[in-house]
């Protein structure tokens, strides 16, 4: 009895939303037009319901951060997928910032849909900014 008590309580407590961040290896940073400096991470979302959910992935933690997705993502019931994002940072933000690693957080959002809440994950992660050459 306490083993399926301790079960059931554990499907109740779930997130219904897992996320994992990896930064691209292939890419550290680099500039890009007009002197934005961009990192490429790759952001793994698994949807842990038996519905259909669409999310929204935003970053946050230096000033004018931005991150570049192709909009909002749907995901099937129970399906998880590696979504590609670029985060940028303008020039002069990353000349305030100074060359190195900073961190930032990117918040994965499941928009509330019928009688579901909105749920949002955050997820630590760096930023890293070139010296001058």
């Amino acid at each position: 009895v306490l083993i399926g008590g301790a079960f059931v309580v554990s499907l109740a407590l779930r997130s219904p939303l897992r996320v994992d961040v990896v930064r691209d290896r292939g890419s550290l940073a680099r500039i890009v037009d007009d002197g934005y400096v961009e990192n490429i991470y790759r952001l793994q979302v698994m949807n842990t319901t038996e519905r259909a959910q669409t999310y929204r992935i935003g970053v946050a933690g230096i000033p004018g951060v931005q991150a570049s997705t192709r909009g909002e993502t749907v995901l099937a019931p129970a399906e998880s997928r590696w979504i590609p994002v670029a985060v940028q940072v303008g020039p002069k933000e990353a000349q305030a910032l100074g060359a190195g690693a900073h961190k930032i957080d990117f918040r994965i959002t499941r928009e509330a849909s019928g009688d579901q809440p909105e749920v949002s994950v955050d997820e630590k992660s760096t930023f890293i900014v070139l010296a001058p050459r």
